[in-house]
C-alpha cells in the first residue's frame, strides 16, 4: 500500500512540475547565459568565451539558424515574453551622416523583430526604455524572459534539436558525438 501512495505522490509531483509555468531567461552581456527557473529549482548555463575554437570545423550558417529559430517560434504561441533590456552599441564619434542614420536602422530592425514576436506569443511586455543605444557597450546586450510550461519548453527544445540535426545532415556536417 505504501508503494502505491509513494507512486501517486511522485506522479503528482511529476505532472505538477510538467504543467507549471517555468521562466527561461536569455541574457547576453559579456557572454551568453541561459537560466531555466523551475518551480522547485533553477538551472543556469553560460557559454565559455575562453575555449579555443577550431577554425576548420564546419558550422551551420546564419540562414540555417534563422530558419531553425523561426520554426521554434511557431511552436511558442502560448508563452509570455518580457523584454527587459536591449542595449545597442553606438560610437561616440564626430558627426557624420552614418552616425545619424545607423542607430535608427538598428532600432528599426529591433522593433521589427519585436513586432514579429508580438504576432507569435500570447503576451509581450516591453519595459520602459528597454531598447537603448549606448556608447559604453561594444556588442549588443539583451535580457529577455520567456514564461511557458515545461511541457512546451521540452517540445520546443526537441524541435530545435531535430531541426539542427536535419540541417547538419543536409549540409553534410558531422556531429561531435559521431
Amino acid at each position: 500500500m505504501a508503494e502505491v501512495q509513494i507512486g501517486l505522490i511522485l506522479a503528482f509531483l511529476f505532472f505538477f512540475i510538467l504543467s507549471r509555468p517555468v521562466w527561461v531567461r536569455v541574457i547576453k552581456e559579456e557572454k551568453m547565459s541561459f537560466e531555466l527557473h523551475l518551480p522547485l529549482l533553477a538551472v543556469c548555463l553560460s557559454s565559455d568565451d575562453n575555449k579555443e575554437k577550431n577554425k576548420t570545423d564546419k558550422k551551420l550558417g546564419i540562414r540555417s539558424y534563422l530558419g531553425i529559430i523561426a520554426n521554434a517560434l511557431s511552436k511558442i504561441d502560448d508563452c509570455d515574453l518580457v523584454i527587459s533590456n536591449i542595449t545597442l552599441p553606438c560610437k561616440a564619434a564626430d558627426f557624420e551622416g552614418a552616425s545619424l542614420v545607423k542607430p535608427f536602422g538598428y532600432q528599426t530592425l529591433i522593433y521589427s523583430i519585436i513586432a514579429y514576436f508580438k504576432t507569435k506569443v500570447r503576451s509581450l511586455v516591453l519595459l520602459d526604455n528597454a531598447v537603448i543605444s549606448s556608447p559604453n557597450v561594444s556588442k549588443t546586450q539583451f535580457f529577455i524572459t520567456f514564461k511557458l510550461s515545461l511541457f512546451h519548453l521540452i517540445r520546443v527544445g526537441l524541435s530545435i534539436n531535430r531541426n539542427i540535426k536535419k540541417e547538419k545532415r543536409r549540409k553534410g556536417i558531422k556531429d561531435v558525438g559521431e
